[in-house]
């Protein structure tokens, strides 16, 4: 490294970041070659959560360091900048040009976040966070950002999309849909939760036998709704029980049932209530309060059965001097149908639960500037629902993808959605999947590839062809 003589100013500094840029762009420049976009050959998508792939740690050299040292020209000299080909190496050439590289940390509880990079097409904000655990082994595949805020949008999704084992660096990717009217981004993050993993096989094995004999002399207790420690009540099938203001629940902690492979919760009595079983779980309150799921029950064949249902949260505890409800969880399958056709040793419970095993709280926060990138096109049609019905729909195409807007587009299965965007030279890219819902009424696809978006002619969305006009 060669020394300079030329003393340290904040002008020198930013002639060095120049400098860096241009270098940067003339390799990129050699480097990446701009994509094809065959019609045979529609572009690949990347999936949801991209697993084992390795990565190299991206190298910077913060202000402090370079303050402390001397102006050196040269990659050397990317002062605070990262390499985003390096970090950010699965995704394409093309991908990353509309990237802007931010540099921005914030450490806590042992654990570093990083903004990377981040890209604005006026209604979507797309922002890459590494996540890196300093001390130990806390961040892995299946970290899930549970608590976390973007500014300026209304609807937020985070998803890891890349994970390096050897860093111990998950990459997280932000989407934000909403107009922002200021440059300034902040990202906030909470909680976080590691070993998130979900299981839809958990067995419940039943003694129906014993269950039925108990049924007559089994004792409970009535909430009264207006008085108890009723904190919540899900499912159709409890809308008349909540009417009436009277429900009834089991007697807490008769039972100590485990279920495999689920340490956070036990079955703390179970029972028949008016041809109504009820399963009354007592969650952990530490891991408990992040984990949900539900019961199920299904015939020999393993076919799910329809069954009305419903589930009721109750009582309270104390954690760190603050009262919480929710103490037990309750749920309750009317099995009258089974119960008189003598079919109840014929079907099987089954849970399907999530299984977290740390949550990480802190304070996470960074703060940087993102240019809008203006280019858009935008177009109308309709969705046709599982019934038959129609939804008419915006659509809203942009460098970093596709947003449809509209009523009841919860109601579209998100799997059912076929689209293909064609350029004016008859190539086309093809999204058959990964698709997010962002909100009852956002359905965002963003593609693995810079869309050009003055040169799409159209698109076609589940067969239906949809003209494309500049906003």
């Amino acid at each position: 490294m060669k020394e300079s003589n030329q003393p340290l100013t904040e002008q020198n500094l930013t002639n060095i970041k120049q400098l860096f840029y241009e270098r940067v762009a003339m390799n990129e420049a050699k480097m990446v070659k701009p994509s094809a976009v065959s019609q045979d050959s529609p572009i690949p998508l990347t999936r949801a959560k991209p697993r084992r792939k390795k990565i190299r740690k991206a190298i910077f050299i913060p202000v402090t360091a370079v303050l402390s040292l001397c102006v050196v020209t040269g990659a050397a000299a990317s002062v605070g900048i990262i390499d985003l080909s390096s970090v950010l190496h699965f995704l394409g050439g093309d991908r990353l040009s509309i990237l802007e590289p931010v540099h921005q940390v914030s450490e806590d509880q042992g654990i570093r976040m990083e903004v990377i990079g981040a890209a604005r097409d006026g209604d979507t904000t797309e922002i890459y966070v590494a996540l890196t655990d300093l001390t130990g082994h806390r961040i892995d595949d299946t970290l899930d950002i549970y608590d976390f805020r973007v500014s300026g949008g209304r609807a937020n999704n985070a998803q890891v999309v890349h994970y390096d084992e050897s860093k111990q660096t998950a990459i997280v990717r932000f989407l934000i849909q909403g107009k922002v009217s200021s440059q300034r981004i902040t990202v906030r993050i909470n909680t976080m939760m590691s070993g998130a993993a979900r299981n839809d096989e958990y067995r419940v094995h039943m003694d129906w036998d014993k269950l039925l004999h108990e049924k007559n002399n089994l004792s409970y207790d009535v909430l009264d709704r207006e008085t108890d420690s009723i904190s919540g009540l899900g499912g159709e099938a409890g809308n008349e029980l909540w009417e009436s203001g009277k429900i009834p629940v089991l007697h807490p902690d008769v039972t100590q049932i485990p279920i495999t492979g689920m340490e956070w919760m036990h079955i703390s009595n179970i029972g028949f209530i008016d041809d109504q079983l009820h399963i009354q779980i007592n969650p952990d309150n530490e891991i408990g309060e992040y984990n949900y799921g539900h019961f199920y029950f299904t015939n020999e064949q393993g076919k799910k059965l329809d069954i009305p249902e419903y589930s009721i949260s109750y009582g309270h505890y104390m954690k760190d001097g603050v009262g919480y409800g929710g103490d037990y969880i309750e749920y309750v399958y009317d099995l009258s149908a089974q119960s008189s056709a003598g079919q109840l040793d014929q079907i099987k419970l089954k849970g399907s639960f999530t299984n977290i095993t740390e949550v990480l709280k802190g304070n996470w926060t960074t703060t940087f500037d993102l240019k809008m990138d203006a280019s858009r096109k935008v177009g109308a049609t309709q969705l046709t629902e599982p019934d038959g019905s129609q939804v008419p729909i915006s659509i809203q195409l942009s460098t970093i993808g596709v947003t449809l807007i509209g009523d009841k587009l919860e109601k579209v299965p998100l799997d059912d959605l076929r689209m293909e965007i064609y350029l004016k030279d008859g190539s086309r890219l093809t999204a058959v999947s990964g698709f997010i819902s962002l909100d009852q009424d956002l359905i965002k696809w963003i593609s693995p590839s810079t869309i050009p978006v003055h040169d799409v002619s159209h698109l076609l969305i589940n067969g239906q062809k949809v003209a494309l006009q500049d906003e």
